[in-house]
């Protein structure tokens, strides 16, 4: 048995109870598709990511990756495993089937990478960024590019990469040296790349990359900067592989987790040989780019959830079998579980309620997305839309941080044995870090909430949120048994909206006041939208126990909502008190004083 271990149920109550997501049915793309296909995918999928993608963990982090030769090799179980993903449509299953998709909807996307992260976090990186890079083709390029590299991308024959961060180009695309020369129906690229995940390998025969440059005289900053498609190996005329691109690996990094998964250092066009085409607009390139981008931020908050679940369930699973110590209220005589030492159920209970939040909170973004993206425009389409800018920032940050967390308290469960090798928890720790640094820094996440998210068209993605969850409390306020928790939760949203609204007009008089609060507030809005998913669970769960039929499960439903609300939400109060407090020593403490 592996470590990856997920509660289906948990899973199923999500999809079918609270989202009801065979409604996605109804839209008019989705309309020869039916709950129960959407069923098997979920089903598929996790016997996939149980039976086939777990071991990889495993095998990855002893065989690592091998950087011989300026060649960069990867155990040859992932070779196999990402000709598989291509074959059976696992990269693209949300994708048109014109390109070779499954035309599933969007959000059954994110609930298979929930698994296929949960199993292996390094392997899964690799098809996810080949999606994500197949559809910017997809999207933007011209037919002649689409049909030459989208289905071979789709169909795991070829491979992809996003190409942004430069050594002095990190998050400031900006200033990004990057060259492409005009040259015929192409361009000539010169430049360096670096922190690039999965930029080498041996899984694929070609690697498609995506790649910001700007076009010689294009204007500076920004506003300047164009996408290009530049494949390791030119493609010839008759779609079959050609000569090296100049295309160079020069380095792969040495990382404190994620150990399988190369993260490369490329230079392109170094003996003058990089071939590039144009995907899109010129000087629409960051635009185009931010569809993968978003699409990325959402997939870090996907695999912080999905590591922290697999690590609370291999803790509870420990928990429930590890006896140690005696019953400190003297019920019983000998040794007790440590499931039945208190601080260890107060540690298991929040990871619970943590990832379910979580979860919930992912699955729900996921589902909006699908009508944002299927809809026949007008008002209701743009709600969602506004509805997935604002919690994009949410999921990526909060899932990311939080994920990090529980991925630490699990490992407390486990004592000593938690900090040893025999356990996946210390990989799991390592693993997950990294993602609330990349694709944003989870600081500048923050920045786009309470900057661009308040300011965009009137402020309507905060609008569109605060209509949702305001409207939720409205209509749950008076429940007989959840109402207490409904309106601590009203409570605490209305005083996050008036600190929200107040932060935004100190953004115009104050901007680094502004700055230096806006993570906390993020949290906030964290911790109120996992506690709106949670008491909804807990919502229908107590529906069902008041009609008999419910059993531990629904009790757990609803007590890890009220847990999380009355132990989480006093805290969240006075992290929103903090976010307009007067003092200024983050801005003014002088540098040597710190």
């Amino acid at each position: 048995m592996g470590h990856f271990k997920v509660n289906k149920k948990d899973i199923f109550f999500i999809l079918k109870h609270q989202l009801k997501y065979g409604s996605l049915c109804l839209l008019e793309r989705y309309r020869d598709l039916n709950e129960k296909m959407f069923d098997m995918v979920v089903n598929e999928a996790l016997n996939l990511a149980q039976g086939f993608v777990d071991p990889l963990q495993e095998i990855g982090e002893k065989w690592g990756v091998k950087f011989e030769g300026g060649k960069v090799f990867c155990p040859p179980e992932f070779r196999n495993a990402f000709k598989l993903f291509g074959r059976d449509g696992w990269i693209a299953t949300s994708r048109d089937p014109e390109y070779g998709g499954q035309g599933f909807p969007h959000m059954m996307r994110i609930v298979v990478n929930d698994f296929m992260y949960g199993a292996c976090q390094a392997f899964n990186m690799a098809p996810s960024l080949t999606h994500g890079a197949a559809h910017l083709i997809e999207s933007f390029a011209s037919e002649e590019l689409k049909r030459c590299y989208v289905p071979k991308m789709f169909g795991g024959v070829w491979s992809g990469t996003m190409c942004l961060t430069e050594p002095d180009a990190g998050s400031n695309l900006g200033g990004i040296q990057t060259i492409a020369y005009r040259e015929g129906n192409h361009f000539k690229i010169k430049g360096s790349k670096i922190f690039i995940s999965w930029g080498d390998h041996d899984l694929s025969e070609n690697i498609i990359h995506l790649l910001l440059a700007r076009i010689e005289g294009a204007p500076e900053g920004v506003r300047g900067i164009s996408l290009f498609i530049v494949p390791k190996f030119r493609v010839n005329p008759d779609g079959l592989i050609g000569d090296q691109n100049d295309v160079i690996c020069e380095r792969v990094e040495e990382k404190l987790g994620l150990h399988a998964s190369p993260t490369c250092e490329l230079n392109f066009g170094s003996h003058d040989g990089c071939i590039g085409y144009l995907c899109g607009d010129e000087n629409m390139g960051l635009a185009h780019m931010f569809q993968m981008m978003n699409a990325a931020r959402i997939n870090s908050g996907v695999s912080g959830m999905a590591l922290a679940s697999t690590a609370y369930q291999n803790a509870l699973g420990y928990a429930k079998m590890r006896v140690q110590g005696g019953d400190i209220a003297g019920r019983r005589e000998g040794g007790v579980r440590i499931m039945d030492h208190p601080d260890v159920r107060r540690m298991l209970l929040w990871m619970k309620a943590a990832v379910e939040g979580m979860r919930s909170m992912i699955y729900t973004g996921a589902y909006w997305s699908d009508f944002a993206l299927e809809m026949s425009d007008g008002a209701e389409k743009r709600h969602y839309q506004n509805l997935v800018d604002f919690i994009t920032p949410i999921i990526k940050a909060c899932c990311s941080e939080i994920g990090f967390r529980v991925c630490e308290t699990a490992l407390q469960c486990f004592g000593g044995y938690g900090y040893m090798k025999d356990y996946p928890l210390e990989q799991y720790l390592r693993d997950v870090k990294i993602l609330s640094l990349y694709e944003g820094t989870n600081g500048i996440q923050s920045m786009d909430l309470l900057g661009r998210k308040m300011r965009i068209n009137d402020g309507a993605p905060f609008k569109a949120f605060m209509t949702e969850i305001e409207g939720f409390c409205e209509k749950n306020m008076n429940h007989p048994t959840l109402g207490k928790e409904v309106e601590s939760l009203s409570v605490v949203v209305k005083r996050l909206s008036e600190v929200a609204m107040g932060m935004s007009n100190t953004s115009k008089s104050d901007p680094l006041q502004w700055a230096s609060n806006t993570y906390p507030a993020l949290m906030c809005f964290g911790d109120v939208t996992m506690a709106w998913r949670l008491l909804d669970m807990a919502l229908i769960a107590q529906c069902i126990i008041d009609d008999g039929g419910g059993d531990a499960f629904y009790v757990g439903k609803r007590m890890q909502a009220t847990y999380f609300i009355g132990v989480t939400l006093p805290l969240t109060m006075a992290r929103i008190d903090t976010c307009l407090r007067e003092g200024r020593e983050i801005v003014e403490m002088p540098e040597d004083g710190f």
